[in-house]
């Protein structure tokens, strides 16, 4: 499993505990990261926590693993679009998808998800399900391979 943009590591500690066989978590902030590195201390679950700018797109090809039977990225899409701009962001989603061997989560504001879901599909993905949180007007994309 992999989480890119795990941020501290939550949403990855809580997967550790249904069991899965390795964890990969990797951001770019190295603050976040090593809080990630406190919480995981006490995780059983193989796992590795990796820092990397997700839209150094050499460094994060380098840095994955060949295949993961999920990855989530909630919440992150927007951030490096902003930093790095659109190229940069469908680079990044499309390498995290070429990785994804079964199921793709991902999490954006409505004005974000044209571009997600317009990777995902050519990276011959199909959209399963959506859902969305009203709360914090975020939807959530889960795609098969």
């Amino acid at each position: 499993m992999l989480d890119a943009g795990c941020n501290v590591g939550i949403l990855a500690y809580e997967i550790s505990k249904l069991g899965p066989s390795y964890i990969h978590a990797i951001d770019g902030s190295r603050s976040v990261l090593n809080a990630a590195r406190l919480i995981f201390r006490s995780v059983e679950t193989p796992h590795r926590l990796d820092l990397v700018d997700l839209a150094d797109a050499p460094r994060l090809r380098a840095l994955l693993e060949p295949s993961y039977d999920i990855v989530q990225l909630l919440a992150v899409y927007q951030h490096v679009d902003r930093a790095r701009g659109d190229l940069a962001a469908r680079r990044m989603l499309a390498t995290l998808a070429e990785r994804c061997s079964e199921t793709f989560i991902a999490a954006a504001r409505p004005d974000n998800l044209s571009p997600i879901i317009e990777v995902l599909l050519a990276s011959r993905l199909r959209l399963d399900r959506e859902t969305s949180s009203p709360m914090r007007r975020v939807k959530h994309l889960v795609f098969r391979r």
